[in-house]
């Protein structure tokens, strides 16, 4: 099993990097599960495998801040890797919730060391983070605004500032003005994740 893991890990790695000028996160995810899913069936479709590759990303983002010296931009990726697989193994194996989360992904890939610091430190059985954790953990945390267009540096904006979509709970925005500006383009997502909260809350109450 640990063989095959760290195989799909490495695999999923590669072709989620295949494109790295994508500016759309969800298109580098979608690459990379769709490359992977014919060879890696059974991990896909295994609960406990899906909790062990989900350890292989966590490790290496951790890996990442501990011993490579504070290299915050790989342990970024590995920890919204990392949560990309856990969102996919609650919505499609564990049937714990109605769809992914891309927000919640979005925002560990661009986010601070707070952030990601926070994210990690909560998935590891160990204390390899509680340091560097005391140190970030009076640093503004930050969330990315969805609107691909919008014009703050790397899209960054302090989380406590930001406008959540009232419909789905799923994006996020620096302003009033980005939402709107974004709505043309969300609307079809946001209709789906509200189609998919409605089906999911059916099955829970059949």
């Amino acid at each position: 099993d640990f063989e095959e893991i760290t195989k799909f890990a490495l695999a999923f790695n590669n072709k989620f990097w295949e494109e790295p000028d994508s500016t759309n996160l969800g298109d580098c995810f979608e690459i990379a599960l769709r490359s992977t899913w014919d060879e890696f069936y059974d991990v896909w479709n295994s609960a406990t495998k899906m909790d062990l590759a989900i350890s292989c990303f966590t490790w290496a983002g951790t890996n990442d801040i501990v011993l490579e010296d504070g290299h915050i931009e790989e342990a970024n990726a590995n920890a919204a890797i990392a949560s990309y697989l856990e969102e996919c193994n609650a919505m499609h194996l564990r049937k714990t919730q109605a769809s992914i989360n891309s927000a919640k992904t979005a925002e560990l890939f661009k986010g601070d060391e707070h952030t990601v610091v926070k994210y990690l430190r909560k998935k590891i059985p160990c204390s390899c983070l509680d340091k560097k954790y005391k140190e970030v953990k009076s640093m503004a945390r930050m969330g990315a605004c969805y609107n691909p267009n919008c014009n703050l540096p790397d899209q960054k904006i302090e989380r406590s500032r930001m406008l959540y979509c009232t419909r789905c709970s799923q994006v996020n925005y620096c302003s009033p003005e980005c939402q709107k500006a974004d709505w043309k383009i969300h609307k079809e997502d946001c209709l789906g994740y509200l189609k998919e909260k409605a089906n999911f809350e059916m099955k829970q109450k059949a």
